[in-house]
C-alpha cells in the first residue's frame, strides 16, 4: 500500500464513524432518551478529535519535509502548558487517571509554544490509544543542566524490541500496532519538533510492559537548528 493510499484509509475511518453515528442519531433522534443522545453525540465528538488529530498531524509532516516549520519563539510557562495539555487530553478519557510530578522546572522557558503542545499531545495521544482507559499515565519533569526532561510514561501494550530503532521514522509503525489506527508520523513530527529546539526524543519501551517517552527541551531555544526528516 502506497503512503497516498495509507493516509486516505486512515481518514476514511474516523470519517465513516461520523458519517454512520451522525445518520443513526438523525434517524432515531425521536425514540432515543436524553442519555443516549448524549452518549451517541460524544462519539461523534471523539471521531472529530481523531480527524482534526490526523489532519494536524499530516500537515504538519508536510511542511516540516518542505522546511516550512519555522520556530516562532517566545516566554512561556512550561508548567502551565503540560498541565493544561494533560487535563484537555484527559477530557477526551474521563476514566483515566493522570498522574503529574512536575519539578525543577523553571519559571519561564524560550522556545515555540504551539509547536511542543503539538509535540506533546502527540506523545499524550499515544500514551492513551497503546494502553487501557483504565491505566494511569505518569508525567513528570526534571531539569539536568541546562535541558529539561519530560517524561511520559505508560503501562500499555509496549513496542516490540525489533521495532524500538525504527519507530521514529516516518510512516513506520510497529508489528503489534498494524491494526490500530494511526499514520506512523506522529513520533517522528514530534522528533523533528523537539530537534528544530536543541532537544532529542528518547523512547524505552518493552512489549506488553509499557512505554517511556522523554522529550529533552533546552531551557532557552531562540534560533532552532536545521534538520529534515
Amino acid at each position: 500500500m502506497d503512503r497516498v493510499t495509507l493516509l486516505a484509509h486512515q481518514l476514511k475511518a474516523p470519517l465513516s464513524a461520523i458519517n454512520a453515528l451522525a445518520q443513526g442519531l438523525v434517524r432515531r433522534a425521536d425514540r432515543l432518551s436524553t442519555q443516549e443522545i448524549r452518549a451517541k453525540a460524544e462519539k461523534i465528538w471523539r471521531a472529530s478529535l481523531r480527524l482534526d488529530e490526523l489532519i494536524d498531524t499530516i500537515l504538519s509532516y508536510s511542511r516540516a519535509t518542505a522546511g516550512g516549520i519555522v520556530l516562532n519563539s517566545g516566554e512561556f510557562d512550561l508548567g502551565e502548558l503540560i498541565r493544561r495539555t494533560c487535563r484537555e487530553q484527559g477530557e477526551q478519557e474521563p476514566d483515566r487517571p493522570f498522574h503529574l510530578q512536575l519539578r525543577g522546572l523553571p519559571k519561564i522557558v524560550i522556545g515555540d509554544q504551539i509547536l511542543l503542545e503539538q509535540a506533546l499531545v502527540i506523545v499524550l495521544s499515544n500514551a492513551m490509544k497503546y494502553s487501557r482507559p483504565d491505566q494511569p499515565i505518569e508525567v513528570t519533569t526534571r531539569k539536568r543542566g541546562s535541558m529539561i526532561r519530560l517524561v511520559v510514561q505508560d503501562q500499555g501494550i509496549g513496542i516490540p524490541e525489533r521495532d524500538l530503532p525504527l519507530i521514529t521514522q516516518p510512516f513506520f509503525r510497529g508489528q503489534n500496532v498494524k491494526k490500530l489506527p494511526g499514520t506512523g508520523l506522529g513520533l517522528s513530527l514530534a522528533w523533528y519538533i523537539l530537534k528544530l529546539h536543541g532537544g532529542d526524543l528518547e523512547i524505552e519501551s518493552q512489549e506488553g510492559h509499557g512505554t517511556k517517552v522523554t522529550m529533552l527541551l533546552p531551557e532557552m531555544n531562540t534560533t532552532g537548528l536545521s534538520y529534515s526528516i
